[in-house]
């Protein structure tokens, strides 16, 4: 299970990163919201539910970008 959970977020993590290095003098300062039971991220506002793991919403951390 963890390295199911580490293959998926880690296809997120590069997603993010793309969209980082593409617009990298116009990428806003931002608050990230990660799931700490399998290190799924993303931006702005957690989900209700993690996709990867489902961890509720009020699980996530937020993480000032």
């Amino acid at each position: 299970r963890t390295f199911t959970y580490a293959n998926e977020v880690e296809k997120i993590h590069a997603e993010l990163f793309r969209k980082a290095l593409a617009a990298m003098d116009q990428y806003p300062e931002m608050d990230f919201y990660l799931c700490p039971l399998c290190g799924y991220t993303v931006e702005k506002e957690p989900p209700d539910q993690c996709p990867v793991c489902k961890a509720k919403k009020d699980s996530f951390v937020r993480v000032s970008g």
